[in-house]
């Protein structure tokens, strides 16, 4: 049976781009977000949703891990979510890194948790 060379170089594209998309999808299942998403949080929230901030954790306190994974949804709508008047952007006065807004957001898409 015979290919055509033009044919056979589309297979072997196709299949690279198969194996090279399952790496990247395996390398970031097995990524942990978690410990990024908190020193993240240490430095931009605490100040305000921390028991001892100047808000003393109001609305939110993101002392804890749990805490901290239990508002997963809020986290990550309050800082990449399009603001509206239900969704304030944060931290107040300022914004995010892209590459920190991006780690918030792949972390939220694994599961939002504390082993995530």
């Amino acid at each position: 049976m015979k290919f055509d060379k033009r044919v056979l170089s589309m297979l072997l594209i196709l299949f690279f781009l198969i194996i090279s998309c399952k790496k990247d999808d395996i390398t970031s299942q097995n990524e942990v977000y978690f410990p990024k998403v908190k020193a993240i949080i240490s430095q931009n929230c605490l100040s305000c949703h921390s028991k001892t901030g100047t808000w003393q954790g109001r609305p939110t306190a993101l002392d804890t891990d749990t805490e901290i994974a239990q508002v997963s949804s809020s986290i990550k709508a309050s800082v990449a979510d399009p603001v509206s008047p239900r969704n304030k952007r944060m931290p107040q006065g300022g914004q995010l890194s892209q590459n920190d807004v991006d780690i918030i957001v792949k972390w939220f898409n694994k599961g939002g948790k504390a082993s995530d």
